[in-house]
Order: structure tokens, then C-alpha cells, then sequence
């Protein structure tokens, strides 16, 4: 199946169709279909296109139709758009290449769905590959979405008032999560050096502590 490339998944028709009209735009062939089952009856395990798909919906949800793509061989991209941010570590597992909230931008569409008509098959094996280590990537709720850091290029997390800073091989990103719970998920990685900083110990070359047995900021070693 070559036609239409962009398959719409979403139980709401209202913004199944606006999803629809933001792509006649762009010049994409796109169908809509109002559950998921519907729209895996008419899926080529060939199809090399994209789905936009909604997470929460009654049957099969999205989760569960990124599972069932990620099992092809040569498994279609998937772009999520759902009103829920809760879900975003489990949809790039399933290595979704985009994660919108509605209502979504159609700059943000125009970007994810330029970004799925990039990737080759070679690309999809990689990220595949990638996913056996679920830890391996980072979710910052940037405040231009949910963007993807490799775990392994992050130096440290720095709180500051509202915001918490993530400063890693490519510069600095701001997030809005907060350093207890980053300590809740990532329990044996990162390291609480000072009240307000989380160290990746993977970058910590070396460490040592005062008289009160607390921690030394300013002598941590990061590795380049």
C-alpha cells in the first residue's frame, strides 16, 4: 500500500478531521479512521507510511497499536497526538518519532511527519536496536514538547526555582520535571550532589565528601 501515506487514528471526529484538513496543506494522501482496529484492518504490513494516533480510545489504544506495529519487520513511523503527557516514556519505547499534545500545531505536524518521511528502514532497525535498553533515552517536557536526549550525553539535572535545567553533550535543555522525582525513577544513575543538583554517575570521575560526610560539588569530575 503506497496511498494513502498518512493514516489517521483517533475516536474523535472533530479532531480527526482537523488533523486531516492541517494535512491537505501539506499535500500528504491521509485517511482517517475512527478506532484502531479499523485502521489495522486496512494496514499493509508493507505500508511504508505514518500513523497519527491518538492514545486513549475504547478497544485497542494507541499503546497497543504501537506494539503491534513495532512486531513488523519493517514497522511504519507512528506520531502520537493525544490531550495526555503521562503516556510519553511509553510511546518512545514503541520509538515513536513524535509525541503532540493537542491541540497540536500544525508547524509541530509539519515537523513530525517531515521527520517520519526521513527515516529509512536502516534508521528504524537502529532505533529498534536502541529500545532493548528502555533507560537509554530521556523524556525532557520541554516547553516545546516532549524532546528526546540520549541518557547516556546528560551531565547533570540543575533545579532552579520552577524550571530544572538539564545540561548534556548538546548544550542545555529546560524541563519542567522536578529533581524528586527524576531520584524516584533513576534511583541507581543520578547522584544528589547539593540540594538543588543530580549528577549522572556515569560522567563522575571522581568524588569526595567534607567533614560532615556531605558531598563536594565543585570537585566532581565530569568526564568528556
Amino acid at each position: 500500500m503506497t496511498d494513502p501515506l498518512v493514516f489517521i487514528v483517533d475516536d474523535d471526529e472533530d479532531l480527526r478531521d482537523a488533523v486531516l484538513d492541517t494535512l491537505e496543506d501539506t499535500g500528504l494522501s491521509a485517511a482517517g479512521f475512527a478506532s484502531a482496529n479499523a485502521a489495522l484492518e486496512q494496514l499493509d504490513p508493507n505500508w511504508a507510511g505514518v500513523v497519527v494516533s491518538d492514545i486513549r480510545m475504547p478497544g485497542i489504544d494507541g499503546l497497543e497499536v504501537a506494539e503491534k506495529l513495532a512486531e513488523l519487520e519493517h514497522p511504519p513511523a507512528i506520531i502520537f497526538c493525544t490531550a495526555y503527557d503521562e503516556y510519553a516514556i511509553k510511546a518512545f519505547k514503541y520509538k515513536a518519532i513524535g509525541y503532540l499534545l493537542k491541540p497540536a500545531r500544525k508547524e509541530d505536524l509539519d515537523q513530525a511527519l517531515s521527520q517520519a518521511k526521513q527515516l529509512n528502514q536502516l534508521q528504524v532497525k537502529q532505533l529498534r536496536a536502541e529500545s532493548a535498553n528502555e533507560d537509554s533515552k530521556f523524556v525532557a517536557h520541554s516547553w516545546q514538547g516532549h524532546e528526546l536526549i540520549d541518557f547516556s550525553s546528560i551531565y547533570y539535572f540543575r533545579s532552579d526555582q520552577k524550571y530544572l535545567t538539564i545540561v548534556h553533550e548538546e548544550g542545555e535543555t529546560l524541563s519542567d520535571q522536578t529533581l524528586k522525582e527524576l531520584e524516584k525513577i533513576y534511583p541507581e544513575t543520578l547522584l544528589r550532589v547539593h540540594r538543588n543538583t543530580l549528577v549522572n554517575t556515569q560522567h563522575i570521575g571522581s568524588l569526595s565528601k567534607d567533614n560532615e560526610a556531605a558531598y563536594i560539588p565543585f570537585i566532581i569530575i565530569v568526564n568528556s
